[in-house]
């Protein structure tokens, strides 16, 4: 059979490249990697076109195909975790924030990369609980084979014989891999509440609502009021993580009380299965609301439990959220609107922009 011509390699990439995008990113614990990623698995997939024979197979192949680019990666860098897991927490609270140490932690993805993904009734993970940030930690843990072996089967759902065949793996090899991945993936999320991947409950809409109101009208007593005796802040890529609500409360009160009404603006967002937020800031009055940081907010029993603040305003593109905010937006926050109400402006302000 002749090669695949090029006009067909193209149609057929960009039909799996939200999923194969999903896969890098799981594979890497690096959201703003992916899109170079992507670019070589698409180069090396043009440059061996001639061996996919059979189109019926082209799914396995570009998963094969950019598995080996992401192994190629991991060859040459750390591999990322969560701040709490680098170090202990932050005992002296006023110390100030640790310097950031690029590369070296999770990133966030942004919800519409997995919202479309196509569901794979082989495979063992839904997608929102599988791009929730304790599993893709819990994945930077394992071996990069057993990794590419645990996300190939289990998240994917290709055969184990397609799994061997990527990974260039013998079938006894490669189910010994899985096996090991999922062993110590399973150890790691056990007594984890996995509920924070379904869609919030009216009840936490509330408590969301809240939430954004006491960052947008800086009151500290509604927000403290929020949180649980276990809350837990990280705040990547600094190693900087608060443990629980006393050490927590100590943070936020001088922080909250030191911001210029109207400095500080949330806005909501979504991302990793958990509810998050645009953080932007005008550093002097007049000035623009430039963004600052995403930050992905878990709940359990009725309070704030996670607050993961990413100082990473280099993945504002990822999530299009634009680089300054415009002055409606800020007002629209400013005037205490719900999260939905804000979704709901943005979602036409920015479609009318298009236009």
């Amino acid at each position: 059979m002749a090669g695949v011509t090029e006009a067909v390699l193209v149609e057929l990439f960009e039909r799996h490249r939200n999923e194969l995008r999903l896969h890098c990113y799981r594979m890497l614990g690096s959201s703003h990697d992916v899109d170079d990623v992507l670019q070589e698995a698409a180069l090396r997939a043009w440059r061996g076109k001639d061996a996919l024979e059979d189109l019926s197979h082209a799914r396995a192949w570009f998963y094969r195909i950019a598995t080996n680019v992401c192994l190629d990666e991991l060859a040459r860098r750390r591999s990322r975790t969560l701040p709490f897991e680098a170090g202990p927490p932050l005992v002296d609270v006023a110390s100030g924030v640790l310097p950031a140490e690029r590369e070296s932690f999770v990133e966030p993805c942004p919800a519409f990369w997995f919202e479309s993904a196509p569901s794979d009734p082989a495979a063992r993970y839904e997608a929102r609980e599988s791009v929730a940030l304790a599993f893709v930690a819990a994945l930077q843990e394992l071996t990069p084979t057993q990794r590419a072996t645990l996300l190939l089967r289990d998240v994917v759902g290709l055969s184990a014989d397609e799994t061997a065949r990527a990974l260039e793996l013998g079938l006894q090899a490669a189910n010994s891999a899985l096996f090991r991945a999922r062993t110590a993936v399973e150890s790691k999320l056990s007594g984890q509440d996995r509920t924070a991947v379904r869609a919030p409950s009216a009840a936490t809409q509330s408590l969301l609502d809240r939430y954004l109101a006491a960052w947008n009208q800086l009151d500290v007593e509604a927000f403290v009021a929020l949180l649980h005796e276990e809350v837990r802040t990280t705040m990547p890529p600094s190693p900087t993580w608060i443990a629980g609500r006393a050490r927590n409360v100590e943070f936020y009160r001088p922080m909250f009380q030191a911001q210029r009404r109207g400095a500080f603006v949330a806005l909501p967002t979504a991302a990793n299965a958990v509810a998050a937020f645009a953080f932007y800031r005008a550093l002097a009055a007049g000035e623009p609301h430039g963004l600052r940081a995403i930050q992905l907010v878990d709940v359990r029993d009725g309070a704030i439990i996670g607050i993961d603040h990413f100082m990473l305003p280099e993945l504002g593109p990822a999530f299009r959220l634009p680089s300054a905010l415009p002055v409606a937006e800020v007002n629209s926050a400013l005037d205490g609107r719900s999260c939905l109400e804000l979704q709901a402006e943005q979602f036409s302000g920015r479609a009318r922009s298009h236009d």
